[in-house]
């Protein structure tokens, strides 16, 4: 990026920001709907194999989603702590 135009810059890590938050957004919602899909999986008193295979992949689905929230939220700080706050 330039720094001949500071406004721009500032408006393009505020849009940055924005993008940013919103990914985090859907990733909590997906994460969530994971955790759902889970308690009532297990549910059950005895899970058929297939119900077994099934709560393995959502558990490494919510890892997943988990460890990319974990990122996106440390990109999101320091992008944070780069932007001004009177944007």
């Amino acid at each position: 990026m330039s720094h001949d135009d500071p406004g721009k810059e500032n408006n393009d890590k505020v849009a940055e920001i924005a993008a940013i938050e919103e990914r985090l957004q859907v990733l909590r919602v997906e994460h969530r709907a994971l955790d759902l899909s889970l308690q009532e999986i297990e549910k059950h008193l005895s899970l058929t194999s297939q119900e077994q295979q099934e709560v393995a992949r959502i558990k490494k689905q919510k890892l997943h989603k988990k460890d990319e929230i974990s990122h996106i939220e440390g990109l999101l700080a320091q992008l944070k702590q780069q932007t001004p706050a009177n944007s």
